[in-house]
């Protein structure tokens, strides 16, 4: 079987008890039942984006204009720019005021999903994601302790940039790692996009 076409590309939504674990109640949003073959495959495949293995930030290095910024708006947003692009998305202090749809920092201990699902619950959810598909594809046995920050970009869904504790061994020391999942409006499942060691200064 070709990894790269495996069943955890995707994950499928399961119904629970409400005193069950969180762990996957999360992997769908309000999906809209359909009996339409199409539109299902539609909504459960992966967009260019979202290729397992694909970095969107590599060999995108940014560079300030030549021209000095016009304002302090102009300021905070080449430095915010910057900042996230060294980081690959991984690290954001804040949004500049004037920006809607970019990357920003996840308060993990916020309401996430009402009634009761924080930011951090659901990112777990999208790291496991992650992690099954990492440890499918390169025959890892890594687990996830815990969720150390994340970034989200809102725009037509949820793109997570998600830094997390994890043992690469059941007695193994803990580790930095870095895992990119999203699941857009349209769709069914939580796409998998990354999971790697975390990178030197990011």
């Amino acid at each position: 079987m070709d990894p790269k076409s495996s069943d955890v590309d995707t994950v499928e939504p399961e119904v629970m008890d409400a005193d069950l674990s969180l762990k996957r109640k999360a992997e769908t949003i309000e999906p809209a039942d359909s009996d339409e073959g199409c539109e299902e495959e539609e909504r459960n495949s992966e967009s260019d984006d979202q290729v397992w293995g694909f970095d969107s930030f590599e060999g995108s290095d940014y560079e300030s204009p030549d021209e000095p910024p016009e304002d302090d708006e102009e300021l905070e947003f080449r430095r915010y720019t910057r900042y996230y692009h060294e980081s690959k998305g991984f690290k954001v202090d804040k949004l500049p005021k004037h920006v809607c749809y970019g990357i920003r920092p996840l308060d993990l201990d916020a309401p996430f999903f009402k009634p009761n699902m924080t930011g951090r619950d659901y990112m777990e959810i999208m790291a496991n994601v992650a992690i099954d598909k990492y440890n499918q594809v390169e025959n890892k046995t890594l687990k996830l302790d815990h969720i150390v920050r994340v970034t989200v970009q809102l725009s037509y869904g949820y793109k997570a940039y998600i830094t997390f504790m994890a043992k690469e061994s059941p007695h193994g020391e803990l580790v930095e790692y870095q895992a990119k999942a999203e699941r857009k409006a349209w769709q069914r499942n939580i796409h998998p996009i990354f999971c790697r060691p975390a990178r030197s200064g990011a």
